[in-house]
């Protein structure tokens, strides 16, 4: 069901079946002669079910597309939607990544690095192959047409500005509406739900950029946040602040659980406090354990990177301890 929350501006939630996320927001600016969807959901039946229905119902036949980020959730359906007339939008670093996803190279060497900091090869084939970012991405290669800090989309009387806001992927994209306040976040701010920041290829450190990113949001007048998943926002400024505690409490929780061990992020992963309904490490999924690992190796690299822990390899593995 589609719900209109302003002249033009429309939304669906779509399903993410057997994802604690449970759904993704869609939105449609439908204007005289172009819609433009902002992100698809995840490459399968469900999802596009979902979107169809929408199409549907807004009587939309043709559309253009904006991808927020790289993640299959918000991109996995890009190419199914868009017709031989549409122009499917994304910043140029996640548009390459999400390229690269299509093959099998991508996920080799994303399981190399999870390698690096302690995560266990699955027993059978690549712990790559249970991840959902592979299992419902996009099945070819997409011509994307890129987009820049600044640019403006104008669609069903909305300009809608590029903000470059890297942290939960490198190269997460928001779009501004400024003449209304209001922002169209992708993952990068949610609601009760607070956005993973994980360890990815070519990026050293993600939580630091994501802090910076926020900042960048912070100085803008934001009365409006359109989020992709979880429960609204009445307050973005509020919001982030709340954000910059968690990731602080967050820092200082690693520091403590390191004491005066040198450890890997795994092992600090499974140490670590986790708003899941298991009773332990053990029981933990393995999709949220991988999830968990990545968020503690952002945020070793986070503290190693502003000089409060050291790192060393040995046998192929990063471990971390307080200076």
């Amino acid at each position: 069901m589609v719900t209109k929350l302003a002249e033009n501006l429309y939304t669906t939630q779509v399903p993410l079946p057997d994802n604690p996320l449970r759904y993704i927001n869609v939105y449609f600016i439908k204007g005289d002669e172009r819609t433009l969807v902002i992100d698809t959901g995840f490459n399968r039946p469900e999802c596009e079910n979902a979107i169809q229905a929408a199409f549907d119902e807004l009587g939309v036949k043709d559309a253009d597309i904006f991808v927020t980020h790289l993640h299959s959730d918000h991109c996995g359906l890009a190419a199914r939607f868009a017709s031989r007339n549409s122009t499917i939008y994304t910043g140029e670093i996640d548009g390459e990544y999400i390229n690269f996803e299509v093959g099998d190279l991508y996920w080799r060497w994303l399981e190399i690095l999870f390698d690096k900091h302690g995560f266990p090869r699955a027993k059978e084939g690549r712990n790559t192959d249970y991840h959902p970012g592979k299992q419902y991405s996009l099945d070819k290669r997409v011509d994307f047409t890129y987009v820049a800090e600044g640019d403006v989309l104008e669609y069903g009387g909305y300009k809608l500005k590029a903000i470059m806001t890297p942290g939960h992927t490198p190269g997460h994209m928001c779009l501004y509406d400024e003449e209304n306040k209001r922002l169209f976040s992708g993952d990068h701010i949610l609601g009760t739900i607070t956005p993973n920041i994980t360890i990815e290829l070519g990026v050293e450190n993600p939580l630091g950029d994501y802090l910076k990113s926020l900042d960048k949001i912070d100085q803008l007048e934001v009365d409006h946040l359109m989020t992709t998943h979880g429960t609204p926002v009445d307050d973005v400024h509020e919001r982030i602040h709340e954000l910059y505690k968690h990731h602080t409490a967050r820092a200082a929780e690693v520091v403590n659980l390191l004491g005066d061990k040198s450890k890997h992020a795994y092992e600090v992963a499974a140490d670590m406090t986790w708003e899941i309904d298991c009773r332990n490490w053990d029981e933990f999924p393995m999709a949220q354990k991988w999830f968990a690992t990545g968020e503690a190796a952002s945020h070793l690299q986070y503290l190693m990177y502003e000089g409060k822990l050291e790192r060393e390899e040995r046998d192929g593995v990063y471990y971390y301890r307080n200076k």
